[in-house]
């Protein structure tokens, strides 16, 4: 009787620890659940930043399979997918690519072809912006015959867009691209893909010099409402312009594309532009308060400095009272005399000190004025900088007509490393891998011209500099898990 009693008490614990782990594990699967339709609804809000944290809490409660189980892996792969997505649009492609691989082997162990079929997609955009474009192709033809098998005429027209846009454009077989971009609007497409499927050709005939063909989708794209396509169709209006010496129009173009591209800078920025506001003034307050402390705990040991030494000159007066010594008491005036003179001379360092101190700090602001103006004297001489620095000034049809040989580029590089200290040669013993076009670009970075200015010099895209950028420092200089920007990289050299 006491053996069964003893049973059924453990029988019971272990009865209710199973319960309890059951409702702990259903509570774990809720909450990812709900974490990962909070990030999908604020994807689909543009809040890329609060939609990536949701995802990666969904992720941390549904990724032990084992613990789980299967049961977890449609919403695992789903949140791994979306999380991919939100990776590559902070242009962290490689733990992008990780992630949708990831979603892929997920999808598979599940037979979830849709799923499986939405991953290839998502990893062929990685790829291509990492300029990987064999793999960008394979990932495409993956998706696309699952799209085929699976009759999904919206997936396989936007899958013709995509392989039309970024992978054969990319690699310049433009009749091809037109094709597959033909192929994506004959299935009808509508929207947004329409407007960006419409800029695409007009870009792609415009490559092969059918300009009247070219100007009829470009038109047909000015209706989208998102201003990076409009600053790439007047980009190319403009070109297209320029090649038929119809300077007036390339003109108007030419204001509406900077136009448009101011546009794109500020939703770009428009992001990270509260937090970068917070933190500078974070910054400021943090330093004006130490700047405080310190002249508060400044004064406060001048003044205990001063109160004892006077506590201890009365002190000294006291004693010389009470003794009736003359010539102590002279000692102690001359003594005290000679404290008063001390302090006196101290005090007049102090302000010796101070008025030198400013003195300096002017000296220094006047030093540091006359080495930027002869920076700019020395670096004004070539036609590099001069072009660049005009363009900074104005962008008119004038300035854009400019041509750059080798030996100005030589030359600006030399100036650069005159006024740099060498810094050509730090840059290619620290990496390697660069180019002789990488080094310019890292050249025109460290003496300050902007983005726009630099897209303008090497004759391409904003867009495309700005992916440019992110392959050498990823690629070249093998920085991926560094934070910094690529302008401070080049500054620190």
């Amino acid at each position: 009787m006491k053996t069964k009693t003893v049973f059924l008490i453990l029988f019971a614990v272990v009865l209710g620890g199973l319960t309890t782990s059951c409702d702990s594990q259903a509570k774990r699967q809720r909450q990812a659940r709900a974490l990962y339709e909070r990030g999908v609804q604020l994807r689909a809000e543009r809040l890329s930043e609060e939609a990536t944290e949701c995802f990666l809490e969904a992720l941390a409660l549904v990724d032990d399979v084992e613990t789980h189980g299967r049961a977890s892996l449609p919403l695992r792969a789903n949140i791994k997918d979306n999380l991919g997505a939100m990776y590559n649009k902070h242009q962290l492609f490689e733990e992008a690519l990780t992630m949708h691989r990831a979603a892929i082997a997920d999808f598979k162990q599940i037979h979830d072809s849709v799923g499986m079929m939405t991953a290839w997609r998502n990893c062929g955009r990685v790829t291509k912006s990492l300029g990987l474009f064999a793999q960008t192709k394979a990932y495409y033809d993956s998706a696309f015959h699952v799209a085929t098998l699976l009759m999904d005429t919206v997936m396989v027209n936007d899958l013709y867009l995509e392989i039309g846009r970024d992978y054969y454009m990319e690699i310049g077989n433009y009749p091809k691209a037109i094709e597959c971009v033909q192929h994506a609007m004959n299935g009808g497409l509508d929207g947004n893909d329409l407007d960006i499927a419409n800029m695409t050709l007009g870009i792609l005939y415009y490559y092969i010099n059918k300009n009247d063909v070219a100007k009829v989708y470009l038109e047909k794209a000015l209706r989208s409402e998102r201003a990076g396509i409009k600053m790439s169709v007047y980009q190319t209006l403009y070109g297209i312009a320029l090649n038929e010496k119809n300077i007036k129009m390339a003109m108007k173009y030419e204001e509406r594309f900077l136009e448009y591209m101011k546009l794109v800078e500020k939703e770009n920025n428009n992001e990270n532009i509260l937090r970068i506001r917070a933190e500078y003034e974070l910054k400021a307050q943090k330093s004006e308060m130490e700047t405080l402390h310190r002249t508060k705990s400044f004064k406060l040991y001048l003044i205990i400095a001063v109160t004892l030494s006077v506590a201890l000159v009365i002190l000294l007066i006291v004693r010389k009272r009470i003794s009736d010594n003359k010539i102590e008491m002279e000692r102690f005036k001359s003594q005290v005399e000679r404290d008063q003179n001390r302090i006196h001379e101290l005090v007049s360092d102090m302000e010796n000190l101070i008025r030198t101190n400013d003195e300096l700090r002017r000296d220094h602001q006047t030093l540091s004025q006359k080495e930027l103006l002869m920076t700019n004297k020395i670096m004004s001489r070539n036609k590099v900088f001069a072009t660049a620095q005009g363009l900074s000034e104005h962008v008119t049809a004038d300035s854009l007509n400019f041509n750059l040989s080798d030996d100005d580029w030589a030359d600006f590089i030399s100036l650069t490393d005159l006024v740099y200290d060498g810094f050509s040669q730090r840059l290619l013993s620290l990496y390697q891998k660069l180019g002789k076009w990488d080094v310019r670009i890292c050249c025109l970075s460290k003496n300050g011209f902007s983005n726009q200015v630099i897209s303008i010099l090497l004759d391409t895209q904003t867009d495309s500099y700005y992916k440019r950028k992110t392959r050498i420092k990823q690629m070249k200089m093998n920085l991926v898990d560094d934070n910094r920007t690529f302008e401070e990289i080049v500054a620190a050299v």
